[in-house]
């Protein structure tokens, strides 16, 4: 799910891998996605969005100038590798390639943005190359850039979920003491759910509200629709809470899983 990513090479703050999805805001002030201790950095610096496929940060009038590997710039196009100054502050883009002509499957190409991700990792002093090659190592682990970096602990699904609700401007919910009333539960099979790990969690004058892992699983949304007949209004929800909701709220189709022995990717421990 996570495509491109700044990673903070030099400044202060307690975050230093930052997931970018749609828009993404830099500056002095807590309410930025990238809130930076830094009085060089002006409280609404820079703002980093998506034009026409295209990564772009804008500079929004800061009283020390925005820099992209040592230009200063009114606005420009961010590529893979780029190194982005705010203030005293350095961040590192992270893109990963698309997919290519010669690729059969995303494999490869994931495969190398794991590498090139670890690699800007290392050269931040975020993890060691030991720690690293051990999490690469570990059978089925980081296939993907956000097991790498759940793996690594620079980030956990919360995070993921915070970054995604607030870049989307969509609901982040919370699922573990929510009560979903069964009628809105059957409304999607747990095949389908737990396929695409989204549970309906209200419905309300035709609309159903659908906490996802990955909001921006369009062809998901678009099965909804077709599915129930119904408007999908999309929030997002932490992987880990998804998981749990399941065998609360499908807990025969589970148990019924375990017993047949079927196989089941994701590890969820049922009280019997």
């Amino acid at each position: 799910m996570i495509k491109s990513c700044f990673i903070l090479e030099s400044g202060s703050t307690e975050k230093r891998v930052f997931p970018f999805y749609q828009r993404l805001t830099i500056g002095r002030h807590s309410s930025n996605d990238v809130a930076l201790a830094d009085r060089m950095a002006s409280k609404q610096h820079a703002v980093v969005g998506r034009v026409k496929g295209r990564i772009v940060v804008k500079d929004l009038g800061s009283r020390n100038g925005t820099f992209v590997n040592g230009e200063k710039v009114e606005k420009a196009i961010l590529v893979s590798g780029d190194r982005l100054k705010i203030g005293s502050a350095v961040l590192r883009f992270f893109k990963e390639e698309e997919r290519g002509k010669n690729d059969s499957d995303g494999s490869s190409t994931t495969s190398r943005g794991v590498q090139k991700l670890g690699e800007y990792l290392i050269e931040a002093g975020i993890v060691d190359e030991f720690t690293l090659l051990r999490v690469l190592g570990e059978e089925e682990k980081s296939q993907t850039i956000d097991q790498m970096l759940l793996y690594i602990g620079v980030l956990d699904d919360l995070n993921i979920a915070r970054s995604l609700a607030k870049q989307l401007k969509i609901p982040l919910i919370r699922l573990k003491d929510l009560e979903i009333p069964q009628e809105v539960t059957s409304l999607i099979p747990v095949k389908v759910a737990k396929t695409h790990l989204l549970l309906p969690v209200k419905l309300s004058e035709g609309k159903l509200l659908v906490a996802m892992v990955n909001p921006l699983d369009s062809d998901a949304v678009q099965a909804l629709r077709l599915m129930t007949r119904m408007k999908i209004e999309v929030a997002v929800a932490p992987r880990e809470d998804i998981l749990e909701a399941f065998v609360r709220v499908y807990p025969i189709e589970f148990l019924d899983q375990v017993l047949q022995g079927a196989p089941d990717d994701d590890e969820v421990t049922i009280d019997l």
